[in-house]
């Protein structure tokens, strides 16, 4: 995983230098700026149709119908013993959730990332999905603003407890999860 998306009001500097910028997306109020990115894809519409990795895709989780039926019945269909932190991350069971926003939402959630699949109810797994679509929606409102609770602060204190927030890699991909142990248990 590489690169980096950042989400900026129309003439508001970006935190990256315009040399990196590998994709921008205007519109009249907000630019879209992907930083560093290793592949570039473009397709026509009626070709997304037959890609094969589109059609893989779980639903998306931003989407205003967003099918709270499908994305169980794919989290069940799934490897049960998989953390659902790193659940969260496969775009097979829902689309778009990333490693900030998995952190972030299990927190929100009082979640343990690392807890199996199976053993989150179907009401917890909801939970953590829609707080995930809340904080990312909040954060397209306000262009990332808010602070993160537990995401890149292992080792400090959690806002909520004071317990130190952990980290690790998660899944096959080793991707780091944040955490309170205390808060997530």
């Amino acid at each position: 995983m590489t690169g980096k998306w950042g989400v900026y009001r129309r003439g508001e500097r970006w935190r990256r230098s315009a040399r990196r910028a590998w994709l921008v997306i205007r519109t009249d109020t907000h630019e879209v700026v992907q930083f560093d990115g290793p592949v570039l894809e473009l397709m026509a519409d009626s070709r997304t149709r037959f890609d094969q990795r589109l059609a893989a895709l779980g639903p998306d989780v931003l989407a205003d119908d967003f099918d709270e039926g499908a994305f169980l019945r794919r989290l069940r269909e799934d490897d049960p013993t998989r953390g659902i932190g790193d659940a969260l991350l496969d775009q097979r069971n829902v689309a778009g959730i990333g490693n900030l926003w998995k952190a972030e939402a299990c927190f929100a959630a009082r979640l343990d990332p690392w807890r199996c699949a199976s053993e989150v109810s179907d009401g917890e797994a909801l939970e953590v999905v829609r707080a995930a679509r809340s904080t990312m929606r909040r954060s397209l409102e306000d262009g990332l603003r808010t602070k993160p609770s537990v995401y890149g602060r292992a080792g400090l204190p959690c806002r909520r407890c004071d317990t130190l927030v952990l980290a690790r890699g998660q899944g096959e991909q080793a991707r780091t999860t944040f955490w309170c142990p205390a808060c997530q248990s």
